[in-house]
């Protein structure tokens, strides 16, 4: 795991797909990394964390239905191509309004809804 997603999940775990974009904008903010590298790594993120059993995606109170690749492909067609198509980043509002999912972490205590 690199430090960026240990830092980015040390202050995001439990929270938005849109906290988690946002805070790793701000452990890359200042270097070189291109939007396509940051969405490779944002994915990279999910991956683990579902491949973990940590993380799930739903919509509406609907977990999504498939494997992980076929989850995150849904997530991914969907994602704006460069970064100027969307508001990613100042208060996230493609992830209310155009992201086919939220997220749902999971835990011994149950289930968190975001």
């Amino acid at each position: 795991m690199s430090d960026v997603i240990k830092n980015v999940l040390h202050y995001s775990y439990g929270y938005s797909m849109g906290v988690l974009w946002r805070n790793m904008s701000i452990e890359f903010e200042g270097g070189s990394v291109t939007f396509e590298e940051q969405t490779e790594e944002f994915f990279l993120m999910l991956r683990m964390l579902m491949e973990e059993g940590k993380l799930k995606l739903a919509s509406d109170g609907i977990f999504a239905v498939g494997d992980i690749d076929q989850q995150l492909g849904v997530l991914r067609r969907a994602w704006p191509a460069a970064r100027e198509e969307a508001d990613l980043d100042e208060d996230g509002f493609w992830f209310l309004s155009d992201a086919p999912f939220g997220l749902v972490w999971t835990s011994p205590e149950g289930d968190v809804w975001t």
